[in-house]
């Protein structure tokens, strides 16, 4: 190493040590003066009064929130057991090697619908040759979005319970079968 630059590291150390040494002193004045103050009564119900609105801000949630939050402990306590027979087409596909391919709807390999209701989640299977009847025998949804299945549920079943809750369960299922594609 060059001594020059030996040289200029030193006295930058030593600035710095100087610095963290004044550094260290200030903290110390700070601090006691915090401990002069913390025995103010003032201030320390104005220190309790803080950490009681940091925790309930941590407790409010938002609207939103606790709509899942209540969601998701109702659908644990049998909400969905009992459902109004809304399924939203899933797609159309055919077994191959063991997995499932998604075909067009009205392909000739399209071998079984998959349809999902609405409201618990569950999803059936129905041979195309059965689509028809499952079609005419059930409230049917076929969607015309860009959003994947697999997210567009939550928000079907978000806006009907939605809906269900604050406007009845008429108004739900009207309003949810109102976004469908073609008339079944």
């Amino acid at each position: 190493m060059k001594e020059e630059v030996l040289k200029d590291f030193r006295q930058e150390y030593i600035k710095r040590l100087e610095e963290n040494e004044t550094n260290n002193k200030s903290l110390n004045v700070l601090n006691n003066r915090k401990k002069i103050l913390e025995n103010s009564p003032l201030v320390r119900d104005y220190i309790e009064l803080i950490k009681q609105i940091e925790e309930t801000t941590n407790r409010v949630l938002t609207t939103d929130e606790v709509f899942a939050d209540t969601l998701y402990d109702f659908s644990n306590k049998g909400l969905t057991d009992e459902t109004n027979n809304i399924y939203l087409y899933a797609g159309s596909y055919v077994n191959e090697y063991g997995y499932e391919r998604e075909v067009e709807r009205d392909s000739s390999l399209a071998e079984f619908d998959k349809y999902i209701n609405i409201e618990s989640f569950e999803d059936v299977d129905i041979p195309v040759e059965d689509r028809e009847n499952f079609e005419n025998s059930y409230r049917v949804l076929i969607l015309d979005s860009n959003v994947p299945i697999k997210y567009l549920k939550y928000e079907l079943r978000d806006q009907f319970i939605n809906d269900a809750l604050f406007e009845g369960q008429e108004v739900a299922c009207h309003k949810i079968l109102s976004r469908n594609k073609k008339n079944l």
